[in-house]
């Protein structure tokens, strides 16, 4: 077991002000998997008039409304969290992570030349899928968008960790393997990181495209759905027409 301190702020600021701001916010651990909260504190606006629930994938989500003007949101997810060996046990798969998505489609994954079938289980063909795609594409930030498809960052050869979850679901998927995107943080500071989970038949197992490995520690689980669109980290609409500028800084540090 490793003992992890995680932060992740944000400042989201606006001109002119905007009033009947709603906000939808994931930006708290996952509970119940392989990790728990050991504290936790959640610093939003009095304003919002904040509420706690889970949507329908089982993420943990807050949301609110402030109807007065303001010309800011901040607010921060911060704790400390125990986590085991990466693997969250289910014998149950629902059939939305073994169909492809509009996000997750690859016209015909044969022509990509990847050996699953003499892989000698799951794992094994996730491992070979999850390296193909960390040689496959060129980390390169600002290239793509929230709504680039999985085929579109093949054909480019480069994108940011969502892409190459992204393009290791649609080929998984394609060759029967249960997949789900994960949105979370990865040990270190930055930005938020995207991973993947595959099922074996038995459990949920994570693998990172990015850096193409197996995940083991030092990732912490925020949400999980079918592709990028089920994760996100925060959506709000508001009136008025404001410019936004957006602040994010997150942390993941052993303890």
């Amino acid at each position: 077991m490793k003992r992890y301190i995680y932060n992740y702020q944000t400042v989201v600021t606006f001109s002119p002000e905007v009033s009947t701001h709603s906000i939808l916010l994931r930006c708290q651990p996952m509970l119940g998997e392989y990790m728990t909260v050991d504290e936790e504190h959640l610093v939003i606006p009095q304003g919002f008039n904040a509420r706690r629930g889970v949507d329908q994938l089982g993420n943990r989500i807050v949301y609110g409304l402030d109807r007065d003007p303001h010309s800011a949101l901040a607010y921060v997810s911060t704790g400390i969290v125990t986590m085991g060996e990466y693997s969250i046990r289910d014998s149950q798969v629902a059939p939305i992570y073994k169909l492809p998505t509009s996000l997750t489609t690859i016209a015909d994954t044969k022509k990509l030349g990847i050996d699953v079938d003499s892989a000698e289980n799951v794992v094994d063909a996730a491992m070979t899928v999850c390296q193909w795609t960390h040689n496959t594409l060129a980390y390169e930030p600002s290239v793509t968008t929230t709504s680039t498809t999985a085929a579109e960052a093949l054909e480019l050869g480069k994108g940011v960790c969502q892409d190459y979850a992204h393009l290791m679901i649609a080929v998984c998927r394609a060759n029967g393997i249960p997949a789900r995107y994960v949105c979370g943080i990865m040990e270190g500071e930055g930005e938020t990181h995207a991973w993947v989970e595959i099922h074996d038949g038995y459990s949920w197992i994570a693998f990172d495209p990015t850096h193409g490995i197996r995940v083991e520690y030092g990732y912490m689980k925020i949400a999980h759905g079918r592709d990028a669109r089920d994760c996100t980290v925060s959506r709000g609409i508001y009136a008025g027409m404001a410019g936004e500028r957006t602040t994010v800084s997150v942390m993941l540090q052993e303890i």
